[in-house]
């Protein structure tokens, strides 16, 4: 048939994946494809079908679908189904690592988020106590009072959680505009009244939730305060306290599981920040007994003051470091991981990647295609022999025995005993190749094989199995001595089976090559291959790869402005912890001043006093943020850790400046008081 070039293809949009194929690629219409005869009998046609699911199909939708289809395919060995997120390698992990992040940003947001409510509901209380007094001196019974501000909360938890839903909204309908041309796809928001629903009702779930422990306080306000304004709410019993606590966790554990979908993120996340808070409660009291029997006689005045005021009664020590250390847990947790996730995503951009894949060199044509290469310029450039065979029998049973057994399998287990397998040799693995069971070519009297871990296990091998190969009728049995796993998002050249120097010397073979071209050379390169060497193919992939660069700086930008964004919402809720703590210093501040202190000096005493609640808070909060991010990082998102002290020390300072500035602020107004008038209010 003869064809019209209508004209060149410089990008697909749905082709991501960086496969070799066995020429250039040629698109014709299905009219035009059948004229050419090329799909009658006897031919190897392959047809992809994309598909679209119905609505916002959430990944865990798309993969049920998946594997509905999977379990309905009638032949499943003909048939590969795959999501958005099975595609390429490097993309496939990348996007991975980006959903789990996403999931680990709704729940620190929500732990963040508890803490401000808590703190929030806690200082609104404060300034209530006189009036909850005046109901209980009037009549009113505990549990109404407890009844009225719970319904006062949930009422002002509400109206906060509709604008969030609704400024979110509009924040969601503005932002792709503004940084649009930094997304991959082009992105439509509209109103999700659904999506709205569920977070007004998870914020009002967390505001009660959270809030439940500052709420028992007001059971506990004395009808005496009407007369006697120092008469502050009576501590709850540990008992009470350990109900609490559990309610709290077990309810921590049911919003995270319903913000995360998975039961067991969620117990996770309610059992670590149960230890979490145990140990910043150890932690809170250990000092507070240490502070307690120091010696009275220890420093200036503003340091035994400021020492003394952290184990008074009712000095809120407790709650202050609890409160703090969980923020600075969460934020230093959220910055350390959103770091290495972005870290990984820039060393996972293929900056050297080959732009150029070579196939089918003949050992004798090999100097003369590298000379080519050479004197165009290339980079990076690397080569190997493949030999090509087929899977004859694992362990002496045939292949055509084993294909049977796997019938309702779903056909990537069948696809590797029955593909055409590539073979190659190597003295020495790359450095993106990591042995994880057994020893590379540790029988030199035998020809070993060491196997790719995923497709070692679709094979069904282990070490010590052997595997044999029909090299054009010859059989080649070699014993599997090593399992690797391979870093495929690296964009080397890597095979699932290579083989003990020397095996494959006396069979026949052909080289592959794979290097960096400048973008002007590849066509020029091409054009002198085709004359020189006629049988050997060069597949171009920068468009394939610039797109992949283009989509990996996307998702880094989108990390960093999504960790960003949660890191300084942390640090705003912190202060506002802070000063939350420090409303109630009218009286402290009158007695203080009627010893004789001035207000420089009362000043330096809380000063001591909150620098070492934010250092008690900051070391104990650093060491659990580097924990919980060393923990997801490394066994949650399977990427490299790297220490970064200056930054511990950072945010250790940083908690102290913070709890320094927002307590003297918040405590502006208590500063200004004069002793007599507190005085005369019998406080």
């Amino acid at each position: 048939s003869i064809f019209t070039i209508a004209g060149t293809i410089s990008a697909e949009p749905d082709r991501l994946e960086m496969g070799v194929t066995l020429g250039p690629r040629v698109l014709l219409s299905l009219e035009g494809l059948e004229r050419t005869g090329l799909t009658g009998l006897g031919s190897r046609v392959g047809h992809r079908v994309l598909v679209r699911l119905p609505g916002d199909a959430t990944p865990a939708e798309t993969r049920a679908a998946a594997d509905e289809l999977r379990v309905a395919i009638v032949d499943p060995q003909f048939v590969t189904v795959e999501t958005y997120g099975e595609a390429q390698p490097a993309l496939r992990d990348a996007l991975s690592r980006v959903e789990r992040f996403l999931g680990l940003v709704a729940l620190l947001s929500l732990l963040i988020g508890g803490i401000g409510v808590a703190q929030a509901v806690r200082a609104w209380l404060a300034g209530r106590l006189d009036a909850i007094a005046v109901l209980r001196a009037l009549g009113v019974r505990p549990r109404e009072v407890f009844a009225l501000y719970l319904g006062q909360t949930a009422l002002l938890a509400l109206v906060g959680s509709v604008a969030g839903a609704v400024v979110g909204s509009l924040v969601a309908r503005v932002v792709p505009g503004v940084i649009g041309n930094l997304l991959p796809i082009q992105v439509e928001v509209g109103w999700q009244p659904a999506a709205m629903v569920r977070g007004i009702a998870l914020g009002v779930g967390v505001a009660i939730l959270f809030g439940l422990r500052p709420l028992v306080d007001v059971l506990r306000v004395p009808p005496v305060r009407v007369l006697r304004r120092d008469a502050d709410p009576l501590p709850v019993s540990r008992f009470a306290a350990a109900v609490l606590f559990v309610i709290l966790v077990i309810g921590v554990a049911v919003t995270a599981t319903v913000q995360s979908g998975s039961p067991m993120r969620g117990a996770l996340f309610a059992v670590g920040l149960m230890v979490a808070t145990a140990v910043l409660a150890v932690g809170a009291l250990g000092v507070m007994r240490i502070v307690g029997r120091a010696p009275r006689d220890l420093g200036a005045v503003s340091l035994r003051h400021g020492l003394a005021a952290l184990a008074r009664p009712g000095s809120g020590t407790l709650g202050a470091v609890v409160a703090l250390g969980l923020g600075v847990l969460t934020v230093l947790g959220m910055y350390l991981v959103q770091e290495r996730m972005s870290a990984q995503l820039e060393r996972d951009l293929p900056d050297e990647a080959p732009t150029v894949f070579l196939i089918d060199i003949q050992p004798d044509q090999w100097a003369g295609v590298q000379a080519v290469l050479t004197e165009a310029g290339v980079e990076h450039l690397d080569s190997v022999e493949v030999v090509v065979a087929r899977l004859q029998s694992i362990n002496q049973v045939p292949v055509d025995e084993l294909v049977p057994e796997r019938g309702e399998d779903t056909g990537d287990r069948r696809w590797v005993l029955t593909r055409e397998q590539r073979l190659t040799s190597m003295e020495v693995l790359p450095d993106d190749n990591v042995i994880i069971d057994g020893d590379l070519w540790a029988f030199p009297e035998l020809p070993e094989v060491s196997v790719e871990a995923d497709f070692a296990a679709d094979m069904g091998v282990v070490v010590g199995d052997t595997v044999t190969f029909n090299v054009q009728g010859v059989p080649l049995d070699l014993l599997v001595s090593s399992i690797r796993t391979v870093e495929w998002e690296r964009f080397t050249i890597n095979f699932f089976l290579v083989v003990e120097p020397g095996v494959l010397d006396e069979m026949p073979r052909y080289r592959i090559a794979a290097g960096r071209l400048p973008a002007g050379a590849e066509v020029p390169v091409q054009d002198r291959l085709a004359v020189a060497f006629p049988n050997v193919t060069m597949l171009r992939i920068r468009e394939v790869l610039d797109k992949i660069v283009a989509v990996f700086r996307q998702l880094g930008f989108g990390v960093r402005l999504l960790g960003a964004f949660t890191v300084f919402a942390g640090i705003a809720i912190l202060a506002g912890a802070v000063s939350a703590a420090a409303v109630r210093r009218g009286r402290q501040v009158a007695l203080y001043k009627t010893l004789g202190m001035t207000r420089a000096q009362v000043v330096a005493v809380f000063a001591v006093e909150y620098a070492l609640v934010g250092l008690v808070a900051g070391v104990i909060g650093t060491v659990g943020g580097v924990v919980l991010a060393w923990l997801v990082t490394r066994f949650g998102f399977e990427i490299a850790w790297a220490w970064s002290p200056g930054v511990y020390a950072t945010a250790v300072l940083t908690t102290v400046v913070l709890s320094v500035v927002a307590g003297l602020a918040a405590s502006v107004r208590a500063l200004a008081v004069r002793p007599l008038a507190v005085l005369r209010q019998g406080g």
